[in-house]
């Protein structure tokens, strides 16, 4: 057996298959194992660098195994250390207040709510893929924020993308761009020894030839030929590691070549950059207690977003600053001496014109590492998470692929090989007992639009009077659908008073349309005065509601259309939710999401009374909604 690739997906197979009582040799194009791990002589993780998600992680549970000291220093993998616990530095060069900071994040989060749910849309109507880029360009030219304004919102899609995702909003696919990565519990953790200190452990006792370029894998004869500058070896299977730059760049010639399916895969799928520019000093003359300073001083898109401090983590003088995807792979081409003046400038900005000069800089280029071509996998336009599940496959029974561009669950960090190395360790020994898939962990997309929600509550609850919220729950405690159904009745007043801060007013006149007939639904409509009527398309006989009825679709189940709903009086008031954030609601509290169930249910049986079974089932096929 021949693993190619000394990273962590490697390192794990290896490890994993030998400890089975397969002989294996594992063939490394460095002089170090690693890979894309590499933590310099002074602690420095200038490649992967966290623990993402700590709680339920499988690294954690490895490092705690093998004894390695770790620290948890939170946040979420995108907002480092936390965006809460950041020290946000602004055109001023001073620390924005609690009011200003929050802002910031009011204004990205109303763009990236629009952004998801454009999003939403089009993998629900099945619209082509456009870039995120293209979706951005165009909420931002809606919206005609102010300069200002729109660095605030420019930084955090930086945080999100650039500096997390690793790659440019041009180059990421609107429609799935993180649909199905699943995240462990909150919170990230730095290893006290840097990550070394664990591939180091991994690969203690194994067979491992450094400084073996890989160029050819044959596996058209009986046995599978591996063709390194350092002479040939042959294999009866052979597992490739390899990251999916190298891949891309067609380095390593496999013959027969790969199947189509798989190249197709290898090319819709990005590879991120994230580069990291390391300031060393004697000692520190920042606030020690503080881990992550956030860096608004500049033009965001030319300047890092956060600079990390190693003092907090580490007991490291040490800054580091995160430049991810173009930026970042700009940063490559940069003299010494620029970028000793960038890395001064950003931290003179921050800690004052006074800051002493690093003894030195180091920093890192990815993108023209020749074994790595890049720092981790994303998704392009028009490509899925499904593309990872294809690369994953083996050809035959031959040739095997792992690391982080192959576990669909989630890729881009360490956890992600780790479990790939052991998918395959697995699917090669025959031993299940190996590897068992993620059962645990969340949707990160999830995740922030729950977050995002939770952050629009608060914002909505300082902007409503407890008299207009006490209304608005008592007008939600009382509705009523068209059928009778009342869905929030069992809720409690804390999951009623988030409920219905979120809500929209909207008001209307006799003769005005609040939604017709067979109009797309897309959101929640409650009426707070006035009369409107129902017009049921002839299944039931019109009805005039007033205050408390509960219209639109709220059962989000089917591409729904809507009944006509016109306005009777001059004072109709309505609160109106969209759909996306109604959805959000419901990934938080999912007991309301069992009532709807519940609700769906009872509306069924009784159309179905009022229809007739044959009747109901004949407008099932005809129109696919309820």
């Amino acid at each position: 057996m021949v693993v190619i690739g000394a990273g962590m997906a490697g390192l794990a197979a290896a490890r994993t298959l030998s400890r089975l009582g397969h002989p294996v040799i594992v063939l490394e194009a460095r002089e170090r194992v690693g890979g894309r791990i590499w933590t310099d002589s002074e602690g420095v993780d200038l490649g992967a660098h966290w623990i993402h998600g700590t709680d339920g992680n499988p690294i954690t549970e490895l490092v705690e195994d093998l004894g390695i000291p770790y620290s948890y220093v939170g946040g979420d993998s995108a907002y480092t250390g936390g965006f809460d616990s950041l020290d946000l530095f602004g055109a001023d060069n001073r620390i924005a207040n609690h009011r200003t900071k929050s802002r910031t994040l009011e204004l990205a989060d109303d763009v990236l709510h629009e952004l998801e749910q454009r999003a939403a849309i089009a993998r629900k109507e099945h619209r082509p893929d456009i870039s995120l880029g293209a979706a951005l360009r165009q909420i931002l030219a809606d919206r005609q924020l102010s300069t200002e304004d729109e660095q605030a919102v420019r930084y955090h899609l930086n945080v999100i993308l650039r500096e997390d995702v690793g790659e440019d909003a041009d180059k990421l696919s609107l429609k799935y761009w993180e649909d199905g990565y699943l995240v462990y519990g909150y919170g990230d953790s730095t290893l006290h020894q840097g990550y070394q200190s664990v591939v180091g452990a991994i690969a203690d006792g194994l067979d491992i030839r450094l400084g073996h370029v890989v160029t050819r894998i044959d596996s058209t004869a009986a046995s599978t030929r591996i063709t390194t500058d350092h002479g040939d070896f042959e294999a009866d299977k052979v597992l490739v590691t390899l990251p999916l730059g190298v891949l891309k760049a067609g380095a390593v010639r496999f013959e027969p070549a790969l199947p189509e399916v798989k190249r197709s895969a290898i090319a819709r799928l990005g590879f991120g950059t994230l580069n990291k520019i390391a300031v060393y000093y004697a000692e520190p003359f920042w606030p020690k207690d503080q881990y992550v300073f956030g860096y608004l001083c500049r033009d965001t898109d030319r300047y890092p977003t956060v600079v990390i401090s190693m003092w907090k983590s580490h007991g490291k003088p040490i800054l580091v600053m995160l430049l991810g995807a173009s930026l970042g792979r700009e940063a490559e081409t940069w003299s010494e001496e620029e970028v000793s003046a960038y890395a001064t400038t950003v931290v003179r900005d921050v800690f004052g014109a006074d800051a002493p000069a690093p003894e030195h800089i180091s920093r890192t280029a990815w993108s023209t590492d020749p074994f790595a071509l890049g720092s981790y996998t994303c998704i392009g336009v028009d490509a899925s998470s499904k593309d990872i599940a294809t690369l994953a496959e083996p050809v035959g029974d031959k040739v095997f692929f792992a690391g982080e561009g192959t576990n669909n669950y989630h890729w881009g960090c360490v956890h992600s090989a780790y479990e790939s190395g052991l998918r395959e360790a697995a699917r090669i020994s025959g031993n299940s007992e190996v590897y068992t898939p993620p059962s645990a962990g969340t949707s990160r997309r999830q995740n922030r639009n729950t977050d995002r929600m939770l952050r629009f509550v608060r914002m909505r609850m300082t902007h409503i009077s407890q008299r207009e919220l006490t209304e608005r729950v008592a007008c939600l405690r009382e509705s009523v659908d068209p059928h009778g159904v009342r869905l929030f009745t069992a809720l409690v007043d804390s999951e009623l008073e988030t409920l219905a801060s979120m809500f929209d007013e909207i008001p209307y006149a006799a003769g005005d349309s609040l939604f017709r007939e067979d109009d797309a639904a897309h959101g929640v409509f409650l009426v707070v005065s006035g009369q409107v009527e129902v017009d049921f398309g002839g299944i039931y006989e019109r009805a005039v509601l007033g205050r408390g009825a509960l219209l639109g679709h709220h059962d989000l189940f089917f591409n729904a259309r809507t009944t006509s709903v016109t306005a009777l009086t001059d004072d109709v008031v309505v609160f109106y939710l969209d759909h996306y954030r109604y959805q959000s609601f419901l990934y938080a509290f999912p007991d309301v999401l069992m009532l709807m169930m519940s609700d769906l249910v009872t509306r069924w049986e009784q159309l179905e009374t009022a229809l007739g079974s044959e009747t109901l089932a004949r407008a099932r096929r005809d129109t696919g909604a309820a």
